[in-house]
């Protein structure tokens, strides 16, 4: 044998790898066990269906071009009474005053606005106004607009 091999050999190396393969044993059984994995068993048998299904996308974009409103899980628009408008579009600031904006049931501050008339509010709710954005930031049409600020004029008497 030649020196090279004999240090190849050498206690020390022996010793180095026996450490390093019984740390590969330990990792391998506890951390990245190879048995008691039924969900992954079950997963094998998998059809190509259920596969199938599950690869589907949860909203087409057709469906969403259709129905716009519908694809976050909401109804349908037009289908909302004025109080479901307000809450889903102007109850954030029209809440809390957020940005100036004035709360709904402050009859002073409605009193003012109204005073400049309701075709005035609708034309400022549908154009935006301050930090308020164009129709509260909503698809709302000018109807809806119009009825949920005359909502917001009824609740705040």
């Amino acid at each position: 044998m030649s020196s090279a091999q004999t240090e190849t050999f050498s206690p020390h190396n022996l010793a180095v790898l026996g450490v390093l393969l019984f740390i590969a044993v330990i990792l391998g059984e506890v951390v990245f066990p190879r048995h008691g994995d039924e969900e992954g068993a079950v997963r094998k048998a998998d059809t190509m269906e259920d596969i199938a299904k599950r690869l589907q996308p949860v909203v087409m974009l057709d469906d969403m071009s259709k129905n716009p409103m519908a694809s976050g899980g909401t109804a349908v628009a037009s289908d909302k009474t004025p109080d479901q408008l307000y809450q889903a579009a102007c109850l954030a600031c029209h809440t809390t005053g957020a940005a100036g904006a004035p709360k709904i049931g402050d009859a002073a501050a409605w009193k003012e606005r109204a005073g400049k008339g309701l075709e005035a509010l609708v034309s400022n709710a549908i154009n935006g106004m301050g930090a308020m954005p164009p129709r509260g930031a909503s698809q709302f049409s000018d109807d809806q607009i119009r009825a949920v600020v005359e909502y917001i004029l009824a609740e705040s008497k």
